[in-house]
């Protein structure tokens, strides 16, 4: 039997693989309604989804062991690829820009490109306060000021450009606007605040890490021909953060952030040198997985995908949407469903469908708590069971403010943001 330096043996290696494999819960993927990863599975939708799938995931194997300094000329030509596919298809005519770890750190570079073009050492951020947790972390770390605006009264999916620009202040460096929106799946009016953005000579970053990978294909082959314009078809728009390890179906970690032209990314090379990048060294790995994924779906395979996640979603708006005392939160554009009740406490609901082995984000706005789902191609044949369980689990949940709920359970733990 082979036995490692360390002193573990080759079985004991494997089993502790195998356990930490299944508390990762790999094997249960399909019941994974909130994932980051490659989704695709073949059905009749998609009938080489599987394909795919492993050529991307081989693709990263094969580059693993590179980065992009020495090793990276392979990895460069890819990135370069990817930036200039995703940012023709988002409407600029000189697309510039690279791979990310993800929505974060995109969104981290944007705002330090635009730190660094208005050369202040400090300064405010105005966003709306659907915007993602990573900008008020960014504003932590870059010695900003986040300044949150409210959704309406009773709105939480929407925005007031309006009260957008009374938010400005003379100290601020930008504005920052949601393309897919946490946890409401809706679109920022970008239009409006893109000619607020120049009226006040500001930076406009979109975050698109939901979005980017969905909203331009469900829009081209006129699933929903009423999306309002949200990239660089704004004039406004300086940067667009996209996350591929979201809807753009690859390994992560791997996000993009696409700037309008070469001289916004050579602004942020001059901050964040070499690449723009938060980090110095990057795999090769989740870039080479990202390209094999744009590369063998392309505009009509990534159609294909998005309108078979929008099916998904769709079929478990109309299932919920049945069951007395809950409803689906309005305003989303794409694959993201939030689930609430104006009457019932939902806390045990979502604790009994954990127990069932159902993945999925747990979210304390609307309050107490809200359960969001994000389907995707890996959960083909699962809505009709996650809507049984969820109506099971709904006779476990209280009337809200009854005050009765029971110690163990007082905290639904997260999954997600």
């Amino acid at each position: 039997m082979s036995t490692f330096p360390s002193g573990v043996g080759l079985d004991a290696f494997h089993r502790e693989l195998d356990r930490l494999e299944l508390v990762s819960r790999f094997p249960e993927m399909p019941r994974n309604m909130f994932d980051e990863g490659p989704h695709l599975v073949t059905t009749p939708e998609l009938p080489w989804g599987d394909e795919v799938r492993e050529r991307s995931i081989e693709a990263y194997r094969r580059f693993i062991h590179g980065e992009t300094w020495i090793t990276g000329g392979g990895a460069r030509e890819m990135e370069a690829q990817v930036v200039g596919w995703l940012g023709g298809l988002l409407g600029a005519a000189e697309p510039a820009g690279f791979v990310s770890s993800g929505g974060s750190e995109s969104n981290m570079c944007a705002i330090l490109t635009a730190k660094h073009l208005a050369g202040r050492k400090g300064g405010s951020v105005v966003f709306p306060d659907n915007g993602h947790y990573s900008l008020h972390k960014l504003c932590r770390m870059f010695d900003l000021d986040p300044v949150v605006v409210p959704a309406p009264e009773g709105a939480l999916h929407l925005v007031d450009p309006a009260a957008i620009e009374a938010a400005i202040r003379p100290d601020t460096i930008a504005i920052i606007a949601t393309a897919g929106t946490w946890a409401y799946g809706s679109v920022d009016p970008i239009a409006e605040i893109g000619e607020i953005a120049q009226r006040h000579g500001l930076y406009l970053h979109v975050d698109g890490a939901f979005g980017g990978y969905i909203l331009p294909f469900l829009e081209r082959c006129g699933y929903d021909p009423t999306i309002p314009p949200w990239d660089f078809r704004v004039p406004g728009v300086c940067s667009i953060s996209a996350d591929l390890h979201k809807n753009g179906m690859a390994p992560p970690p791997a996000g993009t952030l696409i700037f309008r032209d070469p001289e916004l990314l050579a602004a942020a090379k001059e901050i964040c040198p070499p690449n723009g990048t938060m980090s110095g060294t990057r795999g090769a790995g989740p870039i080479a997985g990202a390209w094999a994924m744009v590369t063998l779906l392309g505009e009509a395979g990534y159609t294909a995908v998005s309108l078979k996640s929008m099916a998904l979603r769709d079929e478990l708006v109309a299932g919920v949407r049945e069951i007395d005392g809950l409803s689906v939160h309005p305003g989303s554009r794409i694959n993201m469903t939030l689930i609430h009740s104006g009457t019932l406490d939902l806390r045990p609901v979502a604790e009994e469908l954990r127990a069932r082995g159902w993945m999925y984000a747990a979210r304390a706005v609307p309050a107490p708590v809200s359960i969001v789902v994000v389907p995707m191609p890996h959960n083909d044949g699962q809505t009709a069971p996650f809507l049984a369980d969820l109506r099971d689990a709904v006779g476990l949940a209280l009337p809200l403010g009854s005050g009765v709920v029971p110690a163990e359970r007082e905290k639904v733990s997260s999954y997600g943001f």
